[in-house]
Order: C-alpha cells, then sequence, then structure tokens
C-alpha cells in the first residue's frame, strides 16, 4: 500500500524523559560494572556472583549472577531457575532472595565498591532496576541501598539489619514479574561512603508480602519466597532532585500519535477509500485513540457500501516499541493487537468479521525510516489492505 503523506502539524514535547538507567554514561555512574555484563571467570552455577567484575555478596549466602553466555542452565537468560526474565540491557542480570517464608531461607545481598568516596553534601541519585522472578509466590517491600564507609563482611548467612539511606520510603510493593521497574532516590552523602550494598534490611515482620499468582504458561511450582533479579546498578552526582527518575522507562512520550491533514474519503469509491486509510497509535498502546475517530467511521462506511470488499489489517510498531520487548515481554504481539483492535472495532460496527484477516510486522516496514518523534509517531499504524 503506498500511502502519501500530506503535511503535519504536530506538537511534540521533548523526549528528554527517555534518558534511562541503561543510557546513562559510564562516566558518570559510581558503580563498576553497574550492569554485570563484565565477568572475571566462568559462572557455572548459581551462587557466583563473585566471578563478576566489581561484585561481591557480604555474607557466606552468596548471591545469583544469570546470563546468556551460557545456555540450558540453572542460570541462563531468558530460561532459567527462577523463571523467565531477559535482561534489561545486555546479556546479565544479579538475582536476590529478598525475603522467605517464616525466614526458612537466608537472604542474599550484592555488594560494591564506589569508584571514589562520595563528596560531602553533594547530592546522588542512587538507581537500580528490578523485576519479580516468576517462581517467587510472593512480592515483597522494603526495597533500598545502603551506602557505607567501610566493606561488609559476615562470616556467616545471617540477614543485615543496616538503615537502608535509599528510598526515604521503602513500603512500595514490588510484584511486577514482567517488567523492570526502577527504585531510586535522592542521597545527600557525608562524605566518607565508598561501598555500596544492596538487599532487604528489614525485619521479617516489618517487611509487608503479597502473594501472587503464577505467570500463565509457567508450569514449574512456585517458591515461598520473594526473589528478585537486579540489574543497572547506578550511583550519579545531580544537581537538581528532579534529575533522579526511576519511573518505568516505557511512560516516556506514550501521548503522541501522528495526524496527517487529508481530504475526506466520504466522496471516494469504497475500495479506494478503505485502501487510503490508516490508524495511528500512542506508544505502546494498542487502544485506538479517539483522535481516529473520522477515520474508523469514514472506514466502517466504505466496508458497508460494498459488501464485496475484503480487507487485511497489517499492525506495525515503531523502533523504540521493538527495543522495549526485551523489558517489557507484553509488547511482543503489539503489531497483530492494534490489528486485531481495529478488526474488532469494525465488528463492532456492523462488519462482518469473516471479511477481515489481520497480519502484524513489527517494526520490519516503517512508513518512514527517520528516527525523530514525528517518524517513529508515522510507524506505530495500521495500514488497511485490499484482499484480493
Amino acid at each position: 500500500m503506498n500511502v502519501r503523506y500530506a503535511a503535519t502539524s504536530l506538537a511534540l514535547a521533548l523526549f528528554a524523559a527517555t534518558a534511562s538507567a541503561q543510557e546513562l554514561p559510564d562516566s558518570l555512574n559510581l558503580v563498576v560494572n553497574g550492569g554485570f555484563e563484565k565477568l572475571d571467570g566462568k559462572v557455572k552455577r548459581l551462587g557466583y556472583i563473585e566471578e563478576v567484575n566489581g561484585w561481591k555478596s557480604p555474607t557466606n549466602k552468596k548471591a545469583d549472577i544469570f546470563t546468556e553466555t551460557v545456555s540450558g542452565s540453572p542460570i541462563s537468560v531468558p530460561s532459567n531457575e527462577r523463571g523467565f526474565q531477559s535482561a534489561l540491557n545486555g546479556q546479565n542480570y544479579a538475582g536476590v532472595l529478598w525475603w522467605s517464608y517464616m525466614n526458612k531461607e537466608p537472604r542474599t545481598y550484592l555488594q560494591t565498591k564506589l569508584k571514589q568516596r562520595l563528596k560531602k553534601d553533594q547530592k546522588y541519585c542512587v538507581r537500580y532496576f528490578t523485576t519479580l522472578s516468576d517462581l517467587s509466590k510472593y512480592g515483597a517491600d522494603q526495597h533500598g541501598v545502603y551506602l557505607s564507609k567501610m566493606l561488609v563482611k559476615k562470616d556467616d548467612e545471617s540477614n543485615l539489619t543496616y538503615s537502608a539511606q535509599v528510598p526515604t520510603l521503602k513500603t512500595k510493593m514490588y510484584d511486577d514479574m514482567f517488567t523492570w521497574q526502577g527504585v531510586c532516590g535522592v542521597y545527600e552523602a557525608k562524605g566518607d561512603e565508598e561501598y555500596l550494598l544492596l538487599g532487604n534490611f528489614a525485619a521479617s515482620e516489618k517487611t509487608n508480602t503479597v502473594k501472587v499468582k503464577r505467570p500463565k504458561g509457567e508450569t514449574r511450582v512456585q517458591a515461598n519466597n520473594a526473589y528478585y533479579f537486579i540489574d543497572d546498578v547506578a550511583v550519579f552526582p545531580i544537581k537538581l532532585m528532579s534529575e533522579c527518575k526511576c519511573e518505568q522507562l516505557d511512560k516516556a512520550a506514550t501521548e503522541f500519535i501522528f495526524g496527517r491533514k487529508t481530504a475526506s474519503l466520504a466522496t471516494a469509491k469504497p475500495a479506494q477509500a478503505a485502501d487510503n486509510t490508516v490508524i495511528y497509535f500512542k506508544r505502546f498502546n494498542n487502544g485506538i485513540d479517539v483522535s481516529m475517530t473520522d477515520e474508523m467511521s469514514e472506514l466502517a462506511a466504505a466496508l458497508k457500501a460494498d459488501p464485496a470488499i475484503r480487507i487485511r489489517l497489517v499492525g506495525h510498531t515503531d523502533a523504540i516499541e521493538a527495543d522495549r520487548v526485551r523489558m517489557r515481554p507484553d509488547l511482543t504481539d503489539l503489531d497483530k493487537e492494534r490489528a486485531e483492535t481495529v478488526k474488532q472495532a469494525l465488528v463492532e460496527a456492523g462488519i462482518d468479521a469473516a471479511r477481515i484477516t489481520t497480519a502484524g510486522l513489527k517494526h520490519e516496514s516503517p512508513a518512514d525510516a527517520g528516527d525523530d518523534e514525528v517518524a517513529l509517531a508515522k510507524n506505530r499504524r495500521v495500514e488497511v489492505e485490499l484482499e484480493q
């Protein structure tokens, strides 16, 4: 289908909100190997966190490292002993036992020495991303980071009971098994902090939990614990509190939708009107926006005017949506879902479902090869093709 776009007027906000943990320059991040990508040795089994450059566990119960460099293993990525999860960025991520029922399993922690001592009175953004493992029966709160002036080393498997400084409030429940969620906060340094510890430092009775359902398709038994994957740990200096953001990256720039100025298709022949129709979408959305009401009405009218017309609805995504699939598996079939949404709307408008087929091409057939926001908005679409 060849679509000629007319001049378009769009009001677009700055896309600065897309700055994320994985895009933070390494020169600004005071955490060594915050994405767990550099390995010093061969990772063979669970508990091998100390084979990761710059990372250790402060107790005798070691945290885990999961990696794409091995396959069919309990420590593989994306499928492993704890569930299914792609890395937020790169090939690897860590795993920590946050809480267990009646404290039957020892918790695990992550520890690293910062590249340099924090500067007195300087504000820092402390941030990491986490997602609950599929085989956890519980989600938990008390997510946080403790910044220490000295290395912590315990020669046993006991829980650590430090007062985590970041974030200030630790009551948020992290029970999402499908997306990476940010945990962050602003910390004003005392000037003697050199080490970062990550884990649950609260007493068991102060750790709130919630039961979670096993993901659809997962047949393995859930464990009576809360186990979290961790990726992209960062500490970096800031001037303004607003510079420290930990919202899910995918909330950025979702409200923009492409609009084109064209003559009404109401006077065109039904087949031509249908063939010229394109429905555009907001980023990460499969619902039809109210701004597409006229296009949908004219498409339905064309199909009603000529019952012989059969169409194929082809859904597309933009490059950013395609890239986010590794963070959000729920976006995997966004292209097809958009096509199905348009089909359902037409069926509800009185069009026989047998006249409509659907397909998805993901981001493989862009309407505009550019990488600016207008070009990307053009690519989030469902195109109508006439079936022969």
